[in-house]
């Protein structure tokens, strides 16, 4: 015969079995890795860590998720590794798919520019542009949200952008937001074949939003003036879907300290309104084998500095950098030093970090990578199959950490 006191028990028991089984649908589950690759990665250092500061965005996915509408923004920072998307691509999908498609988010029309562009973005101009990316020295163009910038020499300045099919997919958007320069007093946005968008501005202007009449997947962009426009770049969302923006910000060797001595980027980053930065930097400082820790972190405090400044709530993630050979010779060693430095700040400042080098097996490691061809013959760089490895891992300690979110959520309702 069953007691109040064994009837009470039950009841709660059932409570939390239910409670379990509703969480089940949320529990992240990952892609399987290649288990030849895996045994050469030390899959114990895959972690992301100091994570309590990851609360306020794991909440909002979890929002998301369940009821909410918002649309959480991921702002993705790097070099070369990360200019060619092919790292971030797979984050964008795996998190877009599990949480939500709500848009490409940043974009920049490389290909005007001859420099080399996410395999997703086709761009074309008949008009005269000059680029410029933050690396290099040159006052005449300023660089802005996306690490670039690009100045006309032509009257009534233009440019095409669409995006390419994949997998038998393509991206859409309803939404832009345009960062520009120059006197920008009216611009035309032709899309979908037929229609149109004319825009004048009583004064001349540097940012505007504008939601197109249907979703499309590309649109050619008009100056119709005689006067110089600096363009910056344009971030796509879709206007009625939440879930996840992943911007993907990087500039062919590109340091910290290129980033920080650029005002414009962090005057323009701040209208992203982004819920958590990840930065992937420290592959192009350590180049320098004299380089110091003290100054290598000098950078990062400033870089940090600036985000706690335009996005006071926001979570950070700092990556440590990946394997690489210096000079193709041997491996890195400055990359251990890059690696010491920022677990010891992260640890100190309570800051998120993966650490990628280690999960690669650091020093030792750099040889397993090579041999599975997974670096490219500059022994810097990687290959595609590199690339999704690591979008991958990041993808898997992220799961983990939300999964490990769910688990408290279960014991604390």
């Amino acid at each position: 015969m069953l007691t109040k006191k064994n009837l009470l028990t039950l009841g709660l028991s059932l409570l939390f079995v239910l409670q379990v089984q509703a969480q089940e649908p949320d529990r992240w589950s990952t892609k399987k890795m290649d288990s030849c690759v895996i045994d050469k990665l030390d899959m114990s250092k895959n972690n992301l860590s100091n994570t309590n500061s990851l609360y306020p965005l794991l909440s909002k996915l979890y929002r998301i998720k369940h009821y909410s509408n918002e649309k959480a923004v991921i702002v993705h920072l790097g070099d070369s590794h990360i200019q060619a998307d092919m790292m971030t691509s797979v984050i964008r999908t795996e998190f877009q798919s599990f949480f939500g498609n709500a848009g490409r988010g940043l974009i920049f029309p490389y290909q005007v520019i001859k420099s080399n562009a996410p395999v997703d973005l086709i761009s074309s101009s008949k008009s005269s542009w000059k680029g410029n990316r933050i690396t290099k020295v040159d006052t005449t163009i300023a660089c802005g949200i996306s690490g670039f910038g690009m100045k006309s020499f032509t009257a009534n300045p233009d440019f095409n952008f669409e995006f390419r099919t994949l997998n038998d997919k393509k991206e859409s958007f309803d939404k832009i937001d345009f960062f520009m320069g120059g006197k920008v007093s009216e611009m035309q946005i032709d899309y979908n074949d037929s229609q149109v968008e004319n825009l004048c501005f009583p004064k001349n202007t540097d940012f505007t939003s504008v939601c197109l009449k249907s979703m499309s997947s590309g649109f050619k962009l008009s100056f119709p003036t005689l006067d110089t426009i600096q363009f910056f770049g344009a971030s796509l969302e879709k206007t009625d879907a939440c879930g996840v923006i992943y911007h993907s910000i990087g500039a062919n060797g590109a340091k910290f300290s290129d980033y920080n001595k650029t005002p414009l980027f962090w005057k323009q980053i701040k209208q992203l309104k982004a819920d958590c930065y990840v930065i992937s930097l420290g592959t192009n400082e350590a180049q320098d084998q004299n380089l110091s820790a003290q100054d290598f972190i000098s950078q990062v405090k400033t870089t940090v500095k600036k985000i706690r400044e335009i996005s006071p709530e926001a979570s950070i993630i700092i990556s440590t950098p990946p394997v690489s050979y210096f000079k193709k010779s041997r491996p890195n060693a400055s990359l251990a030093t890059i690696t010491s430095a920022v677990i010891d700040y992260c640890e100190q400042n309570n800051i998120v970090y993966w650490d990628l080098f280690s999960v690669s097996r650091g020093m030792d490691g750099a040889s397993s990578w090579k041999a599975l061809q997974l670096l490219r013959s500059d022994l810097v760089h990687f290959s595609k199959e590199g690339y999704a490895l690591q979008g991958n891992l990041f993808v898997l300690a992220f799961a983990n950490v939300w999964n490990e979110f769910l688990t408290k959520r279960i014991n604390t309702h």
